[in-house]
């Protein structure tokens, strides 16, 4: 008479460790993927764009702001604020379309400051970045 336990057979223990080693790799790369694609998404800052703050200046009540966009990709300026008050769109004037791998600048007027105050300026993009920087007005 058989018996049950030795009618079944199973796959061989080296088969079975080739399958998990194949299936952890599998999983290793999808995390990997995963972790870098965020990582990718939050350095840097703003896809390339930066404020040049050495060069930025304040004063009369307006702003020179000078941005640099080292990515591939143009931007555009949609929004400013200085030291969190939202200027009106009509205040932002100059170059408000940085192409890739270059340099613009934009002016911002509209807020009133004394010199020697310190504005702490955001500049709001079109693919959802912010850039900020911080100038003490002359």
């Amino acid at each position: 008479m058989r018996t049950l336990g030795k009618a079944k057979k199973g796959i061989s223990p080296v088969i079975a460790t080739i399958i998990l080693i194949a299936i952890t790799i599998v999983i290793a790369i999808a995390v990997a993927a995963w972790v870098f694609g965020l990582f990718k998404s939050y350095s840097g800052n703003a896809n390339g764009v930066t404020i040049l703050s050495g060069v930025s200046s304040c004063s009369n009540n307006q702003c020179i702001i000078v941005l640099s966009n080292q990515g591939s990709n143009s931007v555009s300026v949609i929004g400013a604020s200085i030291n969190g008050v939202a200027l009106p769109a009509n205040s932002i004037s100059g170059t408000t379309n940085i192409g890739a791998n270059t340099q613009d600048t934009i002016t911002l007027n509209g807020y009133s400051f004394t010199p020697g105050q310190t504005l702490n300026i955001a500049i709001a993009l079109n693919n959802g970045a912010t850039v900020t920087t911080t100038i003490i007005a002359s």
